[in-house]
């Protein structure tokens, strides 16, 4: 047993279409764009959903070949995954400007939402398989 890459997507894909037109449209109605872009917007929500499909696929092949350690391979990609996004961030936010902290916290909010859906996921998933196994166990 595996995570379910399609199960994954059915679910991510629509969540992250609903958050991305929410952000949209606070964007476009708030006068200041909450303090960035629309084309700053659209690049971060792209740059996220690919980190998180890559982050998802590498937790999907290492639990695959090391899942007794799960927990610490998810720990160690996430930490990894914050380091890109840092990175991403460094050309907004430095050098600073009246737009550096909104454009940040409007990326770390999405980021934070995401990253809780992806651990919800996750920890489901990861329960099923365990009580699967469980279960295949015991016949």
């Amino acid at each position: 047993m595996t995570l379910n890459i399609n199960k994954f997507l059915t679910h991510f894909i629509p969540t992250f279409i609903v958050l991305f037109v929410i952000h949209f449209l606070l964007v476009r109605a708030v006068p200041n764009g909450l303090g960035m872009s629309q084309k700053i917007l659209i690049e971060s929500y792209v740059f996220l959903f690919l980190l998180t499909l890559v982050h998802f696929l590498a937790l999907r092949w290492l639990f695959k070949k090391w899942p007794k350690y799960s927990g610490l391979l998810f720990t160690a990609l996430s930490l990894i995954k914050m380091g890109l996004c840092i990175l991403y961030l460094f050309p907004y936010i430095f050098p600073p400007n009246e737009k550096s902290i909104p454009i940040a916290l409007n990326f770390m909010v999405d980021y934070f939402i995401l990253l809780t859906f992806e651990v919800v996921f996750l920890v489901k998933n990861m329960n099923m398989i365990i009580e699967m196994k469980r279960a295949n166990k015991n016949q």
